[in-house]
């Protein structure tokens, strides 16, 4: 089976997908190139934020347009669009420029797997008005903006008036952006990337989202009701030893059978989101609260599998990816037994199965297989959690 959860272990398994960004502030997905040096130190999961950040949705919603079949980082969803195509109707919204340029933007998209880290690009920004400007400009030279000390006061006055207005963090992102995304192909995609994400906001999103606010609301509210009474106390035992300083949960409409989690390293705090579906039933939400269990139990465990020792990195990506599944199933099967079979079925893409519970487990653990002395170190994690 293909696991829509591999794009996160591919990039914390994946050196060069993780960012140094300025002083020791770095960004990746899951646990990036230092899930063995994760803090010790406590934290509250009291103080766990669930949100909607429509800025953040709508570069998800961009992204999910474009199909990557059987790929990890695919957000496609023939259901999602066919849905976003009668809300266009609906508003009586034309064709916007995503709509137009889409086949050379999903060809591109296809042809260039470096542009993957789009999916977590946007933690890097300071804003939306940030990421989106240093996409658009990312050819920009600030060499030719340096001062010249040889400049009269008029000269420079006036070539000040003719420089860009930058937004937020954008002078810092352009060259982060430039290092990650090298090929002058890269550069071309982005910067259209860019210009159709925008045009697909102001003329199409923003207002689909404001029409939407109720069914949101309840979502929102259907997914915050499944964790005041369960979802908080399930997760807290990983949570509390998650080494994290700021924990975020954002429910996205786009995210289907499918999550980020992003931990972003700043100084010597560690800012940890995790980007699951919005649910649009009672069933979903548990189904959410899953995505956001395995992101959070990853924190603990990719260290674990790490210290296995797979020798390649497609093994290592699948040991991290496995432990996690692992860890979340002993978990479950010991402490809520009322959701062990819901677990499996979701990450098994067998929602309506009728198996046996031992037939399901059996299936699980045949998926997502693990060395024995892992499952050993797996097992004594899952005892010690409070």
């Amino acid at each position: 089976m293909k696991n829509p959860y591999l794009l996160s272990a591919l990039i914390r398994a994946d050196p060069r997908l993780v960012f140094v960004l300025s002083c020791s502030f770095l960004l990746a997905s899951g646990q990036g190139g230092s899930a063995s040096e994760i803090s010790t130190h406590s934290f509250d999961p009291k103080q766990i934020q669930i949100s909607l950040n429509t800025d953040l949705d709508i570069v998800y919603h961009t992204l999910g347009h474009f199909s990557l079949p059987g790929d990890p980082a695919n957000l496609h969803s023939k259901d999602y669009l066919e849905h976003i195509r009668q809300a266009k109707r609906d508003l009586e919204v034309g064709q916007t420029k995503l709509d137009q340029f889409l086949p050379p933007l999903e060809a591109a998209y296809r042809k260039l797997p470096g542009l993957r880290f789009l999916n977590l690009a946007p933690f890097m920004a300071d804003d939306y008005a940030s990421f989106k400007q240093a996409l658009a400009m990312i050819d920009f030279n600030f060499r030719n903006e340096a001062e010249d000390s040889r400049e009269s006061y008029e000269q420079r006055k006036a070539r000040e008036a003719l420089a860009p207005l930058l937004f937020g963090n954008t002078r810092r992102l352009i060259p982060l952006f430039k290092n990650r995304f090298p090929d002058p192909a890269e550069h071309q995609f982005l910067k259209q990337f860019a210009e159709c994400m925008d045009d697909e906001r102001d003329r199409f999103y923003k207002h689909y989202r404001e029409a939407r606010t109720e069914v949101d609301q309840m979502s929102r509210e259907r997914f915050e009701q499944f964790w005041k009474g369960e979802g908080f106390s399930i997760l807290s035992p990983w949570a509390s030893r998650s080494g994290v300083n700021v924990f975020n949960i954002y429910l996205c409409p786009v995210m289907k059978r499918n999550g980020r989690g992003v931990p972003v390293n700043q100084e010597q705090r560690v800012l940890f989101h995790v980007v699951a579906p919005l649910p649009e039933t009672q069933v979903e939400a548990l189904q959410s609260f899953l995505v956001v269990l395995h992101e959070t139990t990853h924190r603990l465990t990719d260290r674990l599998a790490d210290a296995a020792g797979a020798a390649l990195e497609s093994q290592k990506t699948a040991s991290r990816e496995n432990a996690a599944f692992y860890a979340d199933h002993v978990f479950l099967k010991s402490r809520h037994p009322q959701h062990h079979a819901a677990y499996l079925k979701f990450f098994l893409s067998l929602d309506h199965s009728s198996l046996p519970a031992a037939a399901l487990e059996k299936e699980f653990l045949k998926s997502y297989p693990l060395e024995a002395a892992l499952r050993s170190a797996l097992d004594q994690l899952v005892k010690s959690l409070q």
